[in-house]
């Protein structure tokens, strides 16, 4: 664990939101498909593997709450993500912009008003983490968000960089930040929620908005997807696909890109956003492919989030 914080620097704040971040490397990390076995050969590897890892009781971090609550946006059809929509200011409060070493982007979500979660790799690409909460567009200042450094990051101690298990960490923030109606914690599942195939979801980053895009995009999107079976998407990625994962489909070319790791998969539950995945990987071949992207799973990991936030308080 990275144990000190770099204070919040007031002075900068202004400067630093006022300059744009397209310059920034969209950290990202992509497997390979198309695997030497055949589809009923995966489907059978599968099957044969441990069955899904003990689900906990919900994490207890404390949120207020109307934490992940709904909320419906202008109907806007610009192309972004890939194949998605531009998201409206405080569409989603929980969404995290992290810059790693002042070199690399990579999406968060704040699930207390002192921490946030992001994916392993990108927590593990660097020992400084600049957090920026409440923005939609990373080339403007914007009324009511909070721009903080941190070097404390806590990432998971069973993270496997080949193949992606445990794609989880932690980020602490210098002290609590004040919630406001642009900056708000996303909720965390419950635990009982496992089988989620068939839900619609939403992914939300500052990613690529093409394949052939030269760098991230300057505003937040999203895009709406359908969460597949793990089974299916085994086909696709072979072995790398374990129960601690969750995937989604990417019709049309609506997906995940470089820039986009680290962010929340989002699903509705009686009127409020449950984040129940963390962007872990795409296809090494592109975005726009329609091969299914994957997610680390929140639900294997409470135990974990909850054990983490109370050491770090």
């Amino acid at each position: 664990m990275k144990i000190f914080v770099a204070l919040l620097s007031l002075a900068t704040l202004g400067l630093l939101a006022e300059s744009s971040l397209l310059h920034l490397k969209p950290l990202n990390i992509v497997k390979p498909v198309y695997p030497k076995y055949t589809a009923q050969e995966w489907k059978n590897i599968y099957a044969a593997q441990k069955p899904s890892p003990e689900q906990y009781s919900i994490a207890s971090i404390p949120q207020p709450e109307n934490a992940g609550k709904v909320y419906v946006p202008l109907d806007k059809q610009h192309q972004r993500i890939t194949g998605g929509s531009a998201a409206e200011r405080g569409q989603f409060p929980w969404q995290a912009v992290i810059i790693i070493d002042s070199t690399y982007i990579c999406g968060g979500s704040l699930i207390s008003n002192t921490h946030v979660l992001t994916a392993a790799h990108c927590a593990a690409s660097g020992t400084s983490y600049e957090v920026r909460l409440g923005v939609t567009r990373l080339d403007a200042s914007e009324p009511g968000s909070v721009i903080v450094t941190s070097r404390i990051s806590i990432i998971h101690p069973a993270y496997n960089v080949a193949n992606l298990e445990n794609d989880i960490a932690v980020i602490q923030l210098p002290s609590a930040v004040v919630l406001n109606e642009f900056i708000n914690p996303v909720k965390l599942p419950p635990a009982f929620l496992w089988d989620v195939s068939g839900e619609h979801v939403l992914i939300s980053g500052w990613g690529k908005t093409s394949d052939s895009a030269s760098g991230i995009s300057v505003a937040l999107n999203y895009v709406n997807n359908t969460v597949i079976t793990n089974a299916a998407c085994v086909i696709n990625y072979g072995d790398v696909i374990t129960a601690t994962k969750l995937c989604t489909s990417t019709q049309g070319g609506q997906s995940i890109c470089e820039g986009d790791s680290g962010g929340p998969l989002v699903l509705e539950i009686d009127g409020a956003y449950n984040q129940i995945g963390i962007a872990s990987f795409g296809a090494e071949s592109g975005c726009e492919l329609g091969l299914p992207a994957v997610f680390t799973r929140v639900t294997s990991y409470l135990d974990w989030i909850a054990s983490v936030h109370s050491t770090m308080l």
